[in-house]
């Protein structure tokens, strides 16, 4: 009977597992993303020993990946984390001998496959009277109907990784100097690389920030306290009328499906497109563009990014349109 894997490399990833905790200082979800692509190479050589690892072996396993017709950037990230991988197995006793170290390194792309893998597609998002119009024709007459919106309207407002979002707490929202603020904290959020940041709400109009202080006023006044969830999960029961209804719970939502289901469902009904969530950032960051460098600053602060680079080749592209009526709003020549 074939084995779906091998005792021996058990041991060792157990090993390399350790080493990026520790010595890396690597997460828990980067650190199963790592040891994923490691199975997928295991899969491919039927689960045989690493110490097999040879260019021979590096060459078929590329022409491999690209038969499949994987996505480069799939097989980019796959590569990189094998190699990382054969270089630390390489110092390990038992293996020292067995692999060649500058065979490593074929595990590679060309140039010009490292940018395809590296390009990123065009990233749609809403204008802002978009999100506006679908957050006012919401329904609110259910908590579960308020809850929704409170959702959208905070990511207007704030414009958060989903992550954050599914897990933000009542001691998170700050009121204070008459402004109000998310404290995103690792502490007591699923934060990105962990790094805390505080992110203040958008100047939009008052309403859409009144949504979500009435939810958190009636979180209040359901029993909430500081360490509960601003969204939390709901459950379905029966009523007296034997009929289902859901009921508010203190747990968080479990699965960032929900919050964009939620999302979906609200854009749809509006008569729009769905759009991830995590669009929202690049709303606010083409908006950006558009003011002062003190603006488009403040914003690169309130998505989290180290570098305004990354504000603006990631999320800061221009939709088509834009890009064209600026450059036709001038007169070259003239």
């Amino acid at each position: 009977m074939k084995r779906d894997y091998n005792p021996q490399n058990e041991r060792i990833k157990h090993k390399f597992r350790v080493h990026l905790s520790r010595a890396m200082g690597k997460d828990h979800k980067t650190i199963n993303a790592h040891i994923k692509n490691l199975v997928y190479y295991e899969k491919f050589y039927g689960y045989e020993d690493f110490r097999c690892y040879n260019a021979k072996k590096a060459d078929h396993y590329i022409n491999g990946l690209m038969e499949k017709g994987l996505s480069m950037s799939f097989i980019h990230t796959n590569l990189r984390d094998l190699r990382v991988f054969l270089k630390w197995l390489e110092r390990q006793t038992g293996y020292k001998s067995k692999i060649n170290y500058n065979h490593i390194d074929y595990l590679n792309l060309t140039n010009k496959q490292k940018r395809e893998a590296k390009a990123t597609d065009y990233q749609k998002s809403y204008k802002y009277e978009e999100i506006l119009k679908t957050i006012r024709s919401m329904p609110s007459k259910t908590l579960l109907e308020k809850r929704d919106r409170a959702i959208i309207s905070l990511q207007a407002l704030c414009t958060l990784r989903v992550s954050e979002l599914m897990t933000v707490k009542l001691k998170n929202i700050i009121h204070e100097n008459d402004k109000w603020f998310i404290h995103v904290s690792p502490k007591s959020m699923d934060v990105k690389f962990s790094k805390a940041r505080t992110v203040f709400f958008l100047p939009l109009p008052d309403d859409i920030t009144k949504v979500v202080l009435d939810w958190l006023d009636i979180l209040k006044r359901n029993g909430f306290r500081n360490d509960d969830p601003i969204f939390p999960r709901f459950k379905s029961q029966f009523n007296t009328e034997n009929l289902l209804e859901p009921e508010i719970t203190h747990n968080v939502i479990k699965s960032g499906t929900t919050i964009r289901k939620i999302f979906k469902k609200a854009f749809e009904k509006a008569g729009y497109e769905y759009i991830k969530p995590h669009s929202f950032r690049h709303t606010i960051a083409i908006y950006a563009q558009t003011q002062s460098p003190a603006f488009m600053n403040a914003v690169r602060q309130n998505l989290g990014h180290s570098s305004i680079d990354t504000t603006m080749s990631s999320y800061g592209n221009l939709s088509r349109l834009d890009q064209a009526g600026y450059l036709h709003s001038c007169r070259i020549g003239v």
